[in-house]
């Protein structure tokens, strides 16, 4: 695959190796690539959420949260 990038992008993608983030430019797409997957996934995951939402099986959030304060208190215990 041969991609054409603008001068700001290779001027970044140059300062992003020239101060040690990234060995190589090859390094720094692999990982924006890489960004854009996760990005995706989050994406598909929420609208996961949504369509569960919509059909009514969501979780009353006071019912989350309790149960969240309640293994935090469980944790601060164990770590004593």
């Amino acid at each position: 695959m041969n991609i054409q990038f603008s001068s700001d992008a290779i001027q970044f993608v140059e300062g992003l190796v020239a101060s040690g983030q990234f060995e190589s430019a090859e390094a720094a797409v692999a990982a924006g690539v890489q960004l854009l997957r996760s990005q995706q996934q989050l994406r598909a995951e929420i609208q996961e959420g949504i369509d569960e939402l919509d059909a009514g099986q969501g979780i009353d959030g006071e019912v989350v949260f309790a149960e969240l304060r309640e293994r935090a208190k469980k944790a601060l215990e164990s770590a004593d």
